[in-house]
Formats: C-alpha cells, sequence, structure tokens
C-alpha cells in the first residue's frame, strides 16, 4: 500500500449533489471529489477532518 491508498476516499457510494455541489453522501465537493487521486495526505487529512462537523443541504 502506498502513502496515497492510507487515507481511502470517504465515499459512501451515495452519489447525489445538492445546488451547491456538494456531494449528500460523502459531504465532500464535487471539486473535491475529482481532486481526491492528486491530493497529498495532508490535504486528505485536512479534508476528512472537515468532513467531520460539515454540514450540507440536501
Amino acid at each position: 500500500m502506498n502513502d496515497y491508498q492510507a487515507i481511502k476516499s470517504p465515499c459512501v457510494g451515495i452519489c447525489k449533489y445538492n445546488k451547491s455541489n456538494y456531494c449528500v453522501g460523502c459531504k465532500r465537493h464535487s471539486n473535491e471529489i475529482t481532486g481526491w487521486i492528486n491530493y497529498s495526505i495532508e490535504v486528505r487529512k485536512a479534508i476528512m477532518q472537515d468532513l467531520k462537523d460539515r454540514k450540507i443541504d440536501e
């Protein structure tokens, strides 16, 4: 397992976006989803931390 696989995508398989382009399943913005593959470990950790308290409208 390489370093990038150490922090897996928080995708839960419910890929439905609200009006603000946030996924109602994993709460990530569409830009965070498409950029995930290229993000550093630090950025992935920051996103994962932010998701704990992120509230989105459905």
